[in-house]
C-alpha cells in the first residue's frame, strides 16, 4: 500500500513539474491587431477556419482575420498605433500583425476594392504595409487611397506623405510615390507614376465622406443608431 501511494505521489509531482516549467504559449497567432470602430450596413468578418460573421462596432480583429464589405457598405478599422483604414464597399481585406521584440509589423492584404489609409508616423522598428495582388506598399505617416481592380491591377493615390511601392511580378520594379501623385502597378510588374488628376484627388478626398445617414431604433435595452449609406 505504501508503495502504491509513493507511485501516485511521484506521478502527481511529475505532472506538476511539467505544467510549472512548460514554456508559455506563443500568442502571436492570436494577436489583437485592430478594432472595428464603425460599421455601415453589410460588413462581415471571419477567421481562417470559420464562416463569415456579422461585424459590429468594437469587434476585435486578430492576425489572419478577414473582413469584407457589401454593396453601399463601409467599415472603419483602427490599429493599435492609431493608424486607420476606411474600407469602402465591395472590398475584401486580411489583417496581419507580427509583434516583435523591438517593433510591430502591420500588414493589410487587400484582394479587391477600395480602401483609404491614414497611417500614423511609424517608429524606427515599426512597419505599416499594404499588400495587393500586384504590389507591396510600405507606408510611414501617410494618407491616401488604394484601389484594386478585378484583374489585380493596383491604383495608388497618395494624399500626404510618401509611399514606397514594389511590384510583385515581372522585373519587380520599385519606386516612391509622393503626395499628389498616382501610381499604377499592373500584372506585368510595370509601375507608372504620374501627377494625380482632379478626379483621382477628389476620389481620395471623398473617401472620408460616405453620405452617412441613420435611423433610431428603440428597444427595451435602449435607443440605438443604425447607419446606412445614401448614394442617391
Amino acid at each position: 500500500m505504501k508503495v502504491e501511494k509513493s507511485i501516485i505521489l511521484f506521478f502527481i509531482l511529475f505532472s506538476f513539474c511539467l505544467v510549472a516549467f512548460a514554456p508559455l504559449p506563443n500568442n502571436n497567432s492570436n494577436y489583437n491587431a485592430a478594432i472595428v470602430l464603425k460599421v455601415i450596413q453589410d460588413v462581415k468578418h471571419k477567421k481562417p477556419q470559420t464562416s463569415w460573421l456579422t461585424t459590429k462596432p468594437s469587434t476585435q480583429l486578430e492576425t489572419n482575420d478577414q473582413l469584407r464589405t457589401g454593396e453601399k457598405s463601409v467599415a472603419v478599422v483602427r490599429f493599435v498605433d492609431g493608424s486607420s483604414l476606411r474600407v469602402r464597399e465591395k472590398t475584401i481585406i486580411t489583417i496581419f500583425a507580427d509583434k516583435r521584440e523591438r517593433g510591430l509589423i502591420k500588414n493589410t492584404k487587400i484582394d479587391v476594392g477600395k480602401m483609404r489609409f491614414d497611417v500614423e508616423k511609424q517608429q524606427d522598428d515599426d512597419e505599416f504595409i499594404i499588400t495587393t495582388p500586384t504590389a507591396v506598399a510600405t507606408i510611414r505617416g501617410t494618407s491616401g487611397l488604394v484601389n484594386v481592380l478585378e484583374d489585380g491591377q493596383t491604383i495608388l493615390t497618395v494624399e500626404t506623405g510618401i509611399v514606397d511601392v514594389k511590384a510583385l511580378f515581372g522585373t519587380q520594379q520599385s519606386t516612391s510615390v509622393e503626395a499628389g501623385r498616382t501610381s499604377i502597378i499592373n500584372r506585368d510588374g510595370n509601375i507608372s507614376v504620374n501627377q494625380a488628376n482632379e478626379q483621382q484627388l477628389n476620389e481620395v478626398r471623398n473617401s472620408l465622406k460616405s453620405n452617412e445617414k441613420f435611423i433610431r431604433v428603440i428597444t427595451p435595452q435602449g435607443t440605438f443608431r443604425v447607419y446606412y449609406l445614401d448614394f442617391e
